[in-house]
């Protein structure tokens, strides 16, 4: 009875262990999408967005939908002026929800904008969600 307990022990301990290993596997892999995407905003190359993001990306933000196109036009207006910024983002994960194939992240965003120009800095925050 010992042995069989013992073995069913085991037995879940390496079921646990390899679904945290997928797990850690799974977020850090979130974590990277997140991060390359948001390289877009920091350094305007549409091929930050197409290195993360599917072609019917949609972002819902302060009442816009913005899809791909609307992230090239954004990339096209910032690269067509003289870039006197420099923006650094920082992202406090919350938590990470997993059904089947689809996960649902929630992550503070912060960035911090420093214009040479002015000689200005911004803080921004914002409390978002992504689903993958």
């Amino acid at each position: 009875m010992a042995k069989k307990s013992c073995l069913s022990l085991i037995f879940l301990l390496s079921v646990s262990y390899g679904f945290s290993q997928n797990l850690q596997k799974d977020t850090l892999a979130i974590r990277q999408v997140l991060t390359g995407f948001f390289e877009v905003f920091t350094n305007p190359d549409m091929k930050h967005f197409d290195n993360n993001c599917v072609p019917n990306f949609e972002l819902y933000d302060m009442g816009e939908i913005w899809n791909r196109e609307m992230v090239a036009d954004y990339v096209k207006n910032v690269q067509s002026k003289p870039k006197d910024w420099t923006r650094t983002n920082r992202f406090e994960f919350i938590k990470f929800n997993f059904r089947k194939n689809i996960a649902w992240v929630s992550y503070h965003n912060y960035a911090v904008i420093n214009n040479s120009k002015t000689n200005t800095t911004r803080n921004i925050h914002w409390l978002e969600s992504m689903i993958l």
